[in-house]
């Protein structure tokens, strides 16, 4: 036996002790704080009942944005026309912002096609994911445009 292939001799501990476990408390109801300690004997015991947790909406969106305050992007309205919780569809549109860059721009360097190549210079259009109804329109500007029982 070479002096690498040395074996180690001491045996390893074994331990008596088990390892402890992690002991579930008991939790207080909510209104433990309001409930009087001592119990009445005449008083029949109520059992605190709990509630599950209220599942989502069908269609998958908890939370639904309100017409007035879309941004640029798709998000989960509630369609006044159909009446179904949907992610919109949205898509740009050269608007007014759109067009005064553009002459601006044609007026010194004679390249007024850039700003209509732009999409942070668009306005966009949000329409229903289900019935395909326009419901808004978001301006570059900051303002939103809700459209009333406009059907497409």
């Amino acid at each position: 036996m070479a002096e690498n292939d040395k074996v180690c001799s001491t045996p390893v501990p074994v331990y008596e002790q088990q390892p402890e476990f992690y002991q579930p408390q008991p939790v207080a109801p909510p209104n433990a704080h309001i409930q009087s300690p001592v119990m009445d004997p005449n008083q029949p015991m109520v059992q605190p009942v709990y509630m599950q947790p209220v599942a989502g909406h069908p269609s998958g969106y908890n939370a639904a944005t309100p017409l007035h305050a879309l941004q640029r992007g798709p998000t989960p309205v509630d369609c006044p026309i159909c009446g179904a919780r949907e992610m919109t569809r949205t898509e740009g549109e050269s608007g007014n912002t759109a067009h005064g860059w553009a002459a601006v721009i044609c007026c010194c360097f004679c390249l007024g096609c850039i700003p209509y190549l732009m999409s942070s210079l668009k306005d966009y259009n949000h329409y229903c994911g289900k019935c395909g109804t326009m419901l808004a329109t978001w301006h570059n500007s900051g303002r939103v445009e809700v459209h009333q029982n406009v059907k497409q």
